[in-house]
């Protein structure tokens, strides 16, 4: 069995409202009539592919100016309302916009205290943020770091549309790790094109994980694949980037390229056990 760090609860009706991930299915070439239909399908593909668990991402762009995302928010009373209907094997996520910095703490203090959110995903190209902004950022950095929940950045390029990278270069984080050196953090994509850079903050910040989201295993960098292997083989996570990458795709191409390739210990590491440290679950 294994733990998905990196899954959007998005269903074919919202992905339709929404230009910035139609832009991110023509980029993986997704044939818009098998978007998936209902959290009830997510939880039958978990199923079909041995996915215990799954971390469902949250997102909140309501205060964020780019009009590209105004349908983009999903409120974090209805994440919860779907990871209930997992049975603890959906892990909320919450999701606030930075951009209303008092609102988004607020707001991040009832989802901890009143939905019992697992951790907090930033997608800091969407809201148009960078993650050194002191203003903006820091006191949610404070308040997880108190209450010892991990925050999931995305990091690196984006196939989603009309929004930029350079909010997303990893670089930003190694400031972030050394102010706060308690802080769980995870860096999606593995920071790629930064992947170096965020390879070198997560091994001097020893809080810091990579997800290896949104690539198909026979993808991965080579040089990855050393640090997987090697000194980082406790601190890289199973991630898909569902529904962009589905559980069966993800799931085939790792035990044909990437499980062969893994030194004893680490498949099970990368795909269960070192989720569930960071998790405590």
């Amino acid at each position: 069995m294994s733990v998905d760090v990196h899954v959007h609860p998005w269903t074919r009706p919202f992905i339709l409202k929404n230009a910035p991930i139609l832009k991110a299915c023509r980029f993986f070439n997704i044939d818009k009539r098998l978007l998936p239909k209902s959290i009830g399908q997510l939880l039958e593909e978990m199923d079909e592919s041995g996915v215990e668990k799954a971390v469902i991402l949250g997102q909140d762009t309501h205060a964020t100016p780019n009009p590209s995302f105004r349908n983009y928010s999903i409120r974090n009373d209805d994440l919860a309302e779907m990871a209930a209907r997992g049975r603890g094997r959906l892990l909320p996520f919450a999701g606030v916009d930075p951009n209303a910095p008092t609102q988004a703490l607020k707001e991040l203090k009832r989802a901890i205290g009143k939905l019992g959110v697992r951790g907090l995903k930033v997608h800091n190209s969407a809201n148009s943020v960078y993650l050194n902004d002191k203003r903006k950022m820091y006191p949610l950095y404070a308040l997880c770091e108190e209450e010892g929940l991990p925050i999931l950045f995305h990091t690196g390029t984006t196939a989603l549309g009309d929004c930029e990278i350079r909010y997303s270069n990893p670089e930003l984080l190694d400031e972030v790790g050394q102010e706060f050196p308690d802080l769980k953090m995870i860096m999606a994509h593995f920071g790629w094109p930064w992947m170096d850079v965020a390879i070198a903050i997560a091994m001097r910040n020893p809080k810091v994980f990579l997800d290896v989201s949104g690539w198909k295993p026979k993808y991965l960098p080579s040089s990855l694949l050393s640090y997987l292997n090697g000194p980082l083989q406790s601190r890289i996570l199973f991630g898909t980037d569902y529904p962009m990458i589905r559980h069966r795709d993800w799931m085939r191409d790792f035990n044909e390229t990437l499980k062969p390739r893994l030194k004893p210990g680490v498949a099970e590491n990368l795909m269960r056990r070192n989720a569930e440290n960071l998790l405590g679950s």
